[in-house]
Formats: structure tokens, sequence, C-alpha cells
């Protein structure tokens, strides 16, 4: 057996995971392998020091990760975040200046064309009345003798 094996048979042993005729052939290869015994004595020292130094948890740990696991999992996204508001600001202000900009743009368009019609009332008008002018007799003004002093 190679090393790697002969280690995971040892963790496994202090794991609690070797049936017993597992558990006869790893103190057989202990007995002979020098290295499989200094391993086995590192996990058995680590074993016994880790009980000295391990604590109890608390009471109703495991109720308290799993209220707040819980409560942070009910939490709804918020559609707007703190840290992308001015973001959000400035799309909004995009979106409303792009509306006034049409709504610019089609009044532009609908005067433009208001103005076209009038220009062209304007000139039918020119011409009527250079017509009424021209179909009027020329006026002639003499001068009169019969002016009287006072």
């Amino acid at each position: 057996m190679n090393n790697k094996t002969i280690t995971e048979i040892i963790n496994a042993w202090f794991d609690g995971e070797l049936n017993k005729s597992e558990e006869a052939n790893l103190f057989a290869i202990l007995s002979v392998n020098e290295d499989a015994r200094e391993t086995f004595r590192q996990q058995s020292d680590l074993k016994n020091n880790f009980s000295f130094i391990s604590e109890d948890f608390p009471d109703k740990l495991d109720e308290r990760i799993l209220g707040s696991i819980h409560s942070t999992t009910n939490q709804k996204p918020k559609m707007f975040a703190q840290s992308n508001f001015p973001a959000l600001f400035g799309y909004a202000l995009s979106i409303v200046m792009i509306i006034i900009s049409l709504f610019l743009v089609t009044e532009l368009r609908t005067n433009r064309s208001g103005l076209n019609d009038l220009s062209v009332k304007v000139k039918e008008q020119e011409q009527t009345i250079k017509l009424m002018f021209n179909a009027y007799p020329t006026i002639v003004v003499k001068p009169t003798n019969n002016a009287t002093i006072q």
C-alpha cells in the first residue's frame, strides 16, 4: 500500500468509518510501517489537542442560524437599490428628455405646416389685391376753377 492509501485509512479510523476487518488490517500495517505509525501518532495528538480546545455550541445556535438564513431569503430584492440611485435617476431623466424632445419635434412639424399654409394664403391674397387694383379704372384728378377764396 502507498502512503496516501494508508493515510486515508488512518483518517477513516479516527472518523469512525472503518469496519472491523479493515481495522485489523490497519493495525497490522501500523505494526510493520514506521511512517504509518508516525502519521497515526500525529492524528492521535491532533485529536487529543482538539478535544482540549473544543467548545460546546451555545444552546439554540442551529435555530438562530436557520432563522437568520430564513429571514435573509424572505427579503424581497428592492427594485431601486440605494447604490443604483444615481444611475436610475440618470436613466429616468434621459427618458423624460427623449419624451419632451419627441413632443417638441411634433409641435415644430405642426407649426411648420401651419406656417406653410399661411404663406400660401398670403400669396393668394396678395395676388387678389393686385388684381383688384388693376381692375379699377384709372382715376384722373383735374383741377377745378370754382374754388372760392374766403
